[in-house]
């Protein structure tokens, strides 16, 4: 046998060797799911926005998943929600088994240095996202403040969960740039509990999600116990076309660039993570168990019964968003910080 025909068989062999190695290693994502239980990291306690909708979230989406592993929600609050999420950054193991649905503050409370902090925004691997988080205002009924003008006068004072969280520092933002008198009391650990504050008499106010106040607290909305004075967003909400928009009472481009970064956290809503150095493969597997999640017949019905609005974002998207914000222009976020 030549040497030039051994060596062409010899490297048949090998290579087939390594194609059935290949083979007998590639992922399998039925055998790494399946048995298994995913952990969802709620960075607040229960009741409020983000256990009302991480829960059908939980439910639905470990049967959308190769395996069909249980989901299970764990809270855990503090920090303004950093304590969830510097777990998740940093102890949470890379299998995929981990996942987290940060507060829509994740990127601002980064980008304002917020000591709590100790995670990297940009090193998540993004899932996905179910719905955006447009914020408001509200008051306590009896409270007579209604314009920016009555709030630039009168001290409010406003529940928050923590100061790294948007229940504090949207307040902050505007007693900076507006004049406001908001004085915060922070917390009170669920967005849920900063709001029966108002109820109590602790408090006469708090920023929190318009779908909170819609769902949880729907009733005294409509019977004007709660008012809304403020919104944060981009577009201001169908069922609130009287109450002004921030954004609409910036005075200059400036102050315009400022609202829109305080405003980005809106877009972030509802959003899942897994931890840094989760391979590409596994993420893939979540992802696509997101978006099959989105799809869910069960799920937007459960979604619809406790007035959610499913406005997906893929993994993907969601990734150029957070990349995006983060990369704000510093002179704006210098100026941004400085207003915090």
């Amino acid at each position: 046998m030549s040497a030039f025909r051994f060596l062409a068989i010899w490297f048949l062999v090998v290579g087939g060797i390594f194609t059935m190695g290949g083979a007998v290693c590639a992922f399998d994502a039925e055998q790494h799911f399946r048995g298994k239980t995913i952990k969802l990291l709620i960075p607040t306690g229960p009741g409020g926005g983000r256990s009302l909708y991480a829960l059908p979230f939980a439910s639905a989406y470990g049967r959308n998943l190769p395996g069909a592993p249980v989901v299970t929600p764990v809270f855990m609050p503090g920090a303004g929600g950093s304590i969830a999420l510097n777990n998740a950054y940093s102890l949470a193991a890379s299998d995929g088994l981990t996942i987290v649905t940060p507060l829509v503050s994740v990127l601002n409370a980064q980008i304002i240095g917020e000591k709590s902090v100790q995670y990297d925004a940009r090193r998540f691997r993004w899932i996905g996202r179910t719905q955006d988080a447009a914020r408001v205002l509200v008051v306590a009924g009896i409270v007579r403040a209604r314009t920016l003008e009555d709030l630039q006068q009168q001290e409010i004072v406003v529940g928050a969960v923590g100061q790294a969280s948007d229940t504090a520092t949207n307040a902050t933002f505007m007693n900076a740039l507006f004049k406001t008198r908001f004085k915060v009391i922070a917390g009170y650990g669920a967005s849920n509990k900063a709001m029966l504050a108002i109820a109590g008499g602790e408090t006469q106010g708090a920023f929190t999600t318009w779908d909170n106040v819609k769902t949880n607290h729907r009733a005294d909305w409509q019977d004007g116990v709660l008012r809304p004075v403020l919104q944060i967003g981009f577009t201001r909400q169908p069922e609130l076309p009287d109450v002004p928009l921030v954004l609409d009472l910036a005075r200059t481009e400036t102050e315009r660039h400022l609202v829109r970064l305080m405003s980005t956290s809106t877009l972030m809503g509802q959003s899942i993570a897994a931890p840094p150095g989760v391979p590409d493969d596994i993420l893939g597997v979540l992802r696509r168990g997101f978006d099959a999640t989105m799809q869910d017949a069960d799920f937007r019905e459960r979604m619809k019964a406790i007035g959610g609005d499913v406005n997906a974002m893929t993994g993907e998207e969601l990734t150029d968003l957070v990349n995006q914000i983060m990369a704000t222009p510093p002179d704006v976020v210098e100026l941004y910080k400085k207003l915090g």
